[in-house]
């Protein structure tokens, strides 16, 4: 007799049990319980959607990295990439004549056809908020500090966000009338922080030199509070709009001293590469334990536009796979869970009695089926039975 090999699975997936399992799930709760006590309540999304759908609002490198395929009637499906997208849609086909603003929480997986690495999988888990309705500093402020608040709630430390202003970066392209093609070099340059390729760039620019100035000093708009970023970004700024974003910066941050977390935000104007959806503040948050952002947020306004009227929005996602595996770089794997309580089986059943009581008390409890329980667990036995303690 042949016995086969067991089924291996895709790469980019991975099964989670025990401890793992536990506490994804346990983050997933206390995210969810935080949000709704910030009045955040819940919406699930499908997992997958027409692909135009998807494809047309995540921007050049996501739709490269959709999961595609068929339905019965020749449609392109895709799986979702995130949930931002299949919320905007929902807002903007059936949600949008609802007092505003309205505020959402989800919780779920996401797909993208990408490069396998650790904290980086093909199926990730994501749960986020999106504060629809409100453009105003007091919301992207609300947004940034739940973020902080909940990463403290999950134990994750220490963190860093960075925070930026999309407006200020399209303003200065819009100034330099830069092409499609051209600024997505520009995008690349600046991820991947190339003084030299950056000079080379503003070296082609038939512009003056202020202009050139402005656009090589994006790469040194990162640093600390109070390192002055937000002033040479001003000094540096060619029209009305990128002094605007500036400025509401400035506003973002005095909202984040009254909730006592703006020490955890860190200015950055050249981090310009993501969702193309962002229009205003954008921002990360990392952890030395990890190599890529753990949450990941901003403002899209134009966004549900597409789908229906128009609406301000910000939110933020948080990466439940990098955050879970964070924790554990930093603490240790989770420990596999174990009930609270053993009950022995008897012939009167008088054991069926024990384990509902502690199970309606709120407990754990497995019947002992097996020949040994785990060492140092609680256990019952019927009076019928000779007591046994641990």
């Amino acid at each position: 007799m042949t016995i086969s090999a067991p089924a291996t699975l895709p790469r980019g997936v991975s099964d989670l049990f025990g401890g793992a399992a536990l506490a994804k799930r346990a983050a997933e709760a206390a995210l969810r319980e935080l949000a709704r006590r910030w009045a955040y309540f819940e919406v699930i999304p499908p997992s997958f959607e027409y692909a135009e759908t998807l494809a047309g609002e995540a921007g050049e490198q996501i739709a490269q990295e959709l999961y595609r395929f068929l339905d019965g009637d020749g449609r392109a499906l895709a799986l979702r990439p995130d949930l931002t997208i299949p919320v905007a849609r929902l807002v903007g086909t059936r949600l949008f004549d609802r007092p505003l603003p309205q505020r959402f929480f989800y919780a779920g997986p996401a797909f993208r056809y990408e490069e396998p690495r650790a904290g980086r999988q093909r199926e990730f888990w994501q749960a986020g908020i999106e504060l629809i309705g409100a453009g105003s500093v007091d919301a992207d402020a609300e947004v940034l500090a739940f973020a902080a608040t909940a990463l403290q709630a999950l134990e994750i430390a220490p963190v860093t966000f960075t925070l930026g202003h999309l407006g200020y970066f399209h303003a200065l392209a819009a100034h330099l009338d830069l092409g499609r093609e051209a600024l997505a070099v520009l995008q690349e340059t600046l991820d991947r922080k190339r003084a030299d390729d950056l000079a080379a760039l503003a070296a082609d620019l038939t512009h003056a030199g202020a202009d050139r100035a402005a656009l090589q000093g994006l790469l040194h708009l990162s640093g600390p509070q109070g390192a002055g970023v937000l002033a040479r970004a001003e000094a540096l700024a060619r029209n009305d709009a990128m002094i605007a974003a500036i400025a509401h910066l400035r506003a973002v941050e005095a909202r984040l001293d009254h909730y006592g977390v703006k020490a955890l935000f860190a200015i950055d104007l050249a981090d310009v590469r993501g969702m193309d959806y962002y229009t205003g503040i954008t921002f990360k948050a990392y952890t030395p334990q990890m190599g890529f952002a753990v949450v990941n947020g901003g403002r899209y306004d134009t966004l549900i536009g597409h789908f229906g009227p128009e609406q301000p929005a910000v939110g933020c996602a948080f990466y439940l796979d990098r955050i879970l595996l964070a924790r554990q770089r930093q603490a240790g794997p989770p420990p596999d869970p174990v009930p609270d309580l053993l009950v022995y089986p008897c012939a009167c059943g008088g054991y069926v009695e024990l384990a509902a009581a502690a199970r309606a008390a709120g407990h754990s409890v497995a019947l002992a089926l097996g020949p040994e329980p785990p060492a140092a667990l609680p256990t019952r036995r019927c009076p019928c039975q000779q007591a046994v303690s641990r």
